[in-house]
């Protein structure tokens, strides 16, 4: 085994260790404020001096911080040092690492710095096995270097490996965004809801704060033309939701591009902070081929990949982003040169009878009797503006029962649901699942109805794939199918 010598870390990075302590550091000055004040004060020294005394030392204790994180790459391993008091190694053979995720905020591109994380097989906590806060880009480089090497030929040595890929490369698979399929993909997101309710909770805050003769005045006004400006505030708040949801998609998916290069899947996207995520294709569990109904209308797709990972999107539960807008039509052709095992093209899915559809809505009636039993106890005949829940609730539970679907096509499971108007289908291979049940209630034997549960890694924990409410004879066949193993 070679080594390289040991290497710091980019000077920046001391920004980084000062700011992911930030919360420590106001609690130990809020803890010695009042004694240390009463000490200078004692001995006529001047606070400012004291003050200055411990930002000299939480400076000190940064730079000391940094002296003592060190990295090493050698030919099998990565090593990084870091602790100043309780010294930790920690030793990451190229073999084990599964991800390597990378951030890279727009003032850190002229230098070619980027925050590094690595996650390997057997980490089983939400955060990565090891951060490099602040590296030259030239460090990335050289572990996906020796890690997609060992995983090609862990035999053999470094150099002729890179020697042996290079005489035999082959066009790499590329997909690129299309730049109008983001715009209506920006446009047609349902977070315009909550961000809605963000805004009017923060006009209410203001409402909060307003003198109260000022706020008289302003109702004296709407009391005159009540109509108009209520208009005019929901069309103000609408049009801000969309707009701040627009721009928040917009940049976050900006060039998205992924690549398939040796076996590992690479995303690579974000307009302020560009984000890349390398993962193998086998650490790949199943498909999630998500749609919100007005997506569905305009015939567009996201593409997720649940993965035996914690790399991906924080946002969404570590899903990992394949394709985050295409034309439904082309989604099963656009992955095949990224994931081998994914279907030719969508097929018919067996769905439940209309008669079954009562199940559905029945629950979800149930489900609004809730809040609107809530509203009409506390607000009494004002409550009954909450009366068009029902009419919500109606529809969720027929959209969920109208996009319930299954099919076994090959070695693989296909499952399909609806939850809060948004349809979501897995692809799901035989030899990835991890457990799965039928499930039946004592009312449900009466009706030959039943649950099927399916369980599949992802992430570092789990993630249950239900289809509700199917005959039980479609039920018995896919557990059976699934007893099988190949």
């Amino acid at each position: 085994m070679t080594s390289n010598p040991k290497q710091h870390l980019n000077p920046l990075s001391m920004i980084y260790f000062l700011f992911r302590h930030l919360l420590d550091w106001v609690i130990l000055i809020a803890l010695v404020f009042g004694p240390a004040m009463r000490f200078l004060v004692r001995h006529h020294i001047s606070p400012l001096l004291g003050f200055g005394g411990i930002i000299l030392l939480i400076i000190a204790i940064v730079f000391v911080r940094y002296l003592c994180f060190t990295f090493e790459i050698a030919d099998d391993m990565l090593t990084i040092n870091s602790g100043i008091f309780i010294k930790k190694h920690t030793h990451i053979p190229y073999g084990r690492i599964q991800t390597i995720q990378r951030s890279q905020w727009f003032f850190l591109k002229p230098f070619h710095l980027e925050k590094l994380q690595i996650e390997t097989a057997g980490h089983d906590d939400h955060s990565p096995e090891a951060v490099l806060p602040i590296v030259p880009e030239r460090v990335r480089e050289a572990i996906e270097q020796r890690r997609v090497s060992h995983h090609a030929n862990p035999d053999s040595d470094l150099e002729s490996t890179i020697k042996s890929t290079q005489a035999n490369s082959k066009p790499i698979p590329t997909y690129l965004i299309n730049p109008h399929d983001l715009n209506v993909f920006a446009l047609t997101s349902l977070g315009i809801f909550p961000l809605m309710g963000v805004l009017l909770a923060i006009y209410g805050k203001i409402q909060d704060v307003i003198p109260q003769r000022i706020i008289n005045s302003i109702t004296s006004e709407i009391v005159q033309q009540s109509i108009l400006m209520i208009v005019i505030i929901a069309l103000l708040i609408i049009i801000i939701s969309i707009i701040g949801t627009f721009l928040t998609i917009v940049q976050r998916y900006y060039k998205f591009t992924l690549t398939n290069e040796s076996g590992q899947l690479k995303t690579y996207q974000g307009l302020f902070q560009r984000n890349s995520v390398t993962i193998p294709v086998n650490r790949i569990q199943a498909i999630r081929i998500k749609q919100n109904i007005i997506r569905q209308w305009c015939k567009l797709s996201t593409i997720q990949a649940l993965s035996a990972s914690s790399a991906g999107d924080k946002e969404k539960s570590n899903d990992l982003m394949i394709i985050p807008v295409i034309k439904t039509a082309k989604v099963f052709s656009s992955l095949a040169p990224f994931i081998s095992w994914a279907p030719a093209d969508f097929s018919q899915l067996a769905t439940l009878p209309k008669r079954d559809f009562w199940y559905f809505i029945r629950n979800a009636l149930l489900f609004g009797l809730v809040p609107v039993a809530i509203c009409l106890y506390f607000f009494k005949a004002w409550g009954l503006l909450s009366l068009p829940i029902f009419i919500i609730a109606f529809f969720q539970g027929w959209y969920s029962a109208s996009n319930t679907g299954w099919k076994i096509s090959g070695d693989q499971l296909i499952m399909q649901n609806g939850h809060w108007f948004t349809r979501s289908q897995f692809v799901i291979p035989r030899k990835n699942v991890q457990s799965f049940g039928i499930h039946q209630s004592i009312w449900m034997t009466r009706t030959n109805l039943a649950h099927v549960r399916v369980n599949v890694r992802h992430g570092n924990s789990n993630e249950e794939v239900e289809l509700r409410y199917l005959p039980l004879s479609a039920a018995q066949e896919i557990f059976n199918w699934l007893k099988i193993r190949k």
